[in-house]
């Protein structure tokens, strides 16, 4: 349970990427926070015995034990286990909500490129400025689901992003979420996810171009999409519909929890 900040929290980030590793340390200490960076995860397990922090950042791909083994461990120790962890996705892969002990993640960050003032929000927010009804719906929804279904999501707004990406993760999904047209397209070619989830305004390609690509690719032409856009005029929803999109919903017309469930009608 997070205490009223006092700003003197002792947290541990366990970051293989030295540049992204000391970005986040320095955001946070300059909140005041007492820091600890470590860059390999055996190490960075070691260290959660030796300090015992009140929060653990960890990364999914760390040299020496990636952060699902820092989990499992973690978990297993019942002085370690109530130290609650923040997990990160920096490199586009998903999180596999299988390999995640249940309840043993209070926050997930998915970007391969973090921004340390997201960050700091998040860990603010955890420790005393409201939040605590999110996690505790988070945990819920989580208890709820069963599924594993992969996501692809892309999305170039950081805001619904953040709060989105929470929810997919904690109903269970296994969610990829890239911020442009390019790198969907770079993943799609190694990858075949169960559901594919566009916004229509991105940067470069746009969402009604990945949907033509994705539909002219053998591979990848029966996988569902469904538009996610503040886009909301006729000719959209009509071109939306001819490109194959199974459904089309407009961000500020939908709640958080209309989305996940059209997303789980339609990854089946």
């Amino acid at each position: 349970m997070p205490t009223t900040s006092t700003k003197k929290e002792k947290i541990l980030i366990i970051e293989g990427n030295t540049t992204l590793g000391e970005k986040m340390s320095s955001a946070l200490k300059a909140e005041g926070y007492i820091v600890f960076l470590v860059k390999d995860g055996t190490e960075g397990l070691k260290t959660i015995y030796d300090t015992l922090p009140q929060l653990v950042i960890i990364d999914l791909v760390l040299p020496g034990m990636d952060g699902y083994d820092i989990l499992e461990k973690k978990n297993f120790d019942v002085m370690l286990s109530k130290i609650p962890v923040f997990l990160l996705s920096t490199e586009g892969s998903a999180i596999n909500m299988r390999k995640v002990p249940e309840n043993s993640v209070a926050d997930f960050i998915i970007s391969v490129n973090p921004d340390p003032a997201d960050l700091t929000a998040r860990v603010n927010k955890y420790f005393g400025r409201g939040g605590e009804s999110e996690k505790s719906d988070s945990k819920k929804s989580s208890a709820r689901s069963t599924t594993s279904k992969k996501i692809l999501w892309v999305e170039d707004d950081k805001l619904i992003g953040s709060i989105l990406a929470r929810k997919f993760i904690s109903a269970g999904f296994e969610l990829t979420h890239m911020n442009n047209g390019e790198e969907a397209m770079g993943w799609l070619r190694e990858n075949k996810p169960d559901l594919i989830l566009l916004d229509l305004m991105l940067p470069g390609m746009d969402g009604f171009e990945i949907l033509q690509k994705a539909r002219m690719d053998n591979r990848l032409r029966d996988v569902p999409a469904m538009i996610l856009s503040n886009l909301s005029r006729p000719s959209d929803f009509e071109k939306a519909k001819m490109l194959g999109a199974a459904k089309f919903m407009v961000k500020a017309a939908s709640s958080l929890d209309q989305i996940v469930e059209e997303v789980r009608k339609l990854a089946v």
